[in-house]
């Protein structure tokens, strides 16, 4: 009876102790930290870099910014207390802006505001589109851009639908990469009058550009009819990975591979594409099934194009004409063995390659790789598909 009792009461008291415990940090005093000073801003495109002198509170937890973008949007952006700066981003404009700067402490306490008024520079989106130039190009428009900043920006093209009488968005392309590229393909050779304007995450638009632009003539090559030829001085290639995969309408294993370890370098492999015409672009399809391949491994990063009209079966160079140097470029910059979401797709969707207008018909394609990504001495090509005027 008596041990009874006891568990009796020792259920009330664990009964009791669990309602009085608190959920989450209850706080500990309720004395304000002391003001952040020593306020400074230096502005950068659609901000500014803010720093200050946090005040002497052994529980200082951080320091925030707090502001507005728009009207009824208040941001905030804190900065810990092991840091003497608040970055300040996403204005569409270089009005004026006043940030508050509030000290918080672990108590959640915090500071009376502090304010500094900071003048963004020219919005990233904005410097941007003044340097945006838009081009024909075989079978669609090509559209380059300088980003020196490497903002993380999108840029739209919007065309008007003649049945619906409104904008209907053709593309949009996302893009960090300081020398920005974005083609369309597809299009048809009749005039075409596109609206042009980049965003950032924030949703700030640049101004929009108006361009008319007609496209020249071009057509997929019919992959039935390439043939696969083996010249003497191309190769040595894999007897697993044949040439013929390069054009088997797919970019999963098997493609084509080189053979390595040979001592032979540079290497190459010829296509006869069953139709003499002028080569306009050409796509290339990187080996990727794991990361470990994407931008690295045997996949071309330097490599010549030659044609010719007539076949030599001899394997002379000196009867052929070279169409263009080639370099495969990663859009990140990234070093190598890292890459971005953007890396990847264009790895797995495919590198685009121009040609010059001026170069003459041909029937027939070298390829030779000088240059691999692992600057190994083989090299894979997973798929190619080739565009040109071959009527």
């Amino acid at each position: 009876m008596k041990n009874r009792i006891i568990l009796i009461i020792f259920g009330i008291c664990i009964s009791a102790c669990s309602e009085e415990i608190a959920v989450g940090q209850p706080p500990l005093e309720s004395i304000a930290p002391g003001l952040v000073t020593n306020l400074n801003a230096i502005s950068v495109p659609g901000g500014a870099f803010i720093t200050f002198t946090p005040p002497i509170d052994e529980d200082l937890l951080y320091t925030k910014a707090v502001y507005s973008r728009r009207k009824g949007e208040i941001t905030e952006y804190r900065s810990s207390l092991y840091s003497d700066t608040l970055k300040i981003e996403g204005f569409g404009n270089t009005n004026d802006q006043v940030i508050k700067i509030i000290a918080v402490d672990r108590s959640r306490n915090e500071s009376e505001p502090v304010s500094i008024t900071i003048t963004p520079l020219e919005p990233a989106v904005n410097v941007i589109a003044q340097t945006l130039d838009v081009k024909p190009d075989f079978g669609g428009i090509t559209n380059t851009w300088t980003n020196e900043g490497n903002a993380e920006i999108s840029l739209v093209l919007e065309e008007e639908d003649l049945l619906l009488g409104e904008l209907a968005e053709l593309e949009t392309f996302y893009s960090k990469a300081t020398n920005g590229k974005f083609s369309v393909y597809g299009l048809d050779t009749i005039p075409k009058t596109i609206q042009y304007h980049f965003e950032d995450r924030w949703q700030n638009r640049s101004e929009i550009q108006t361009f008319t632009i007609t496209p020249f003539y071009e057509t997929e090559y019919e992959k039935s009819r390439f043939a696969f030829i083996d010249l003497p001085g191309d190769g040595p290639h894999h007897g697993g990975w044949k040439g013929t995969n390069i054009w088997n309408d797919t970019n999963e294993n098997p493609g084509y591979s080189s053979q390595g370890g040979q001592g032979i370098w540079p290497q190459s492999i010829t296509i006869d594409l069953g139709t003499a015409g002028l080569i306009s672009r050409m796509t290339v399809y990187q080996r990727v099934e794991s990361d470990n391949y994407v931008y690295a491994e045997g996949n071309l990063k330097k490599f010549e194009v030659w044609g010719a009209e007539t076949l030599d079966t001899s394997g002379n160079w000196d009867s052929w004409t070279k169409l263009g140097d080639f370099e495969s470029i990663k859009p990140s910059g990234l070093p190598f063995g890292t890459f971005s979401d953007e890396d990847e797709f264009i790895a797995k969707n495919g590198e685009n390659f121009s040609f010059p207008a001026s170069n003459p018909k041909v029937r027939y394609l070298r390829i030779l790789v000088t240059e691999t990504w692992a600057g190994g001495d083989n090299f894979q090509i997973m798929e190619l598909d080739i565009f040109g005027d071959n009527r």
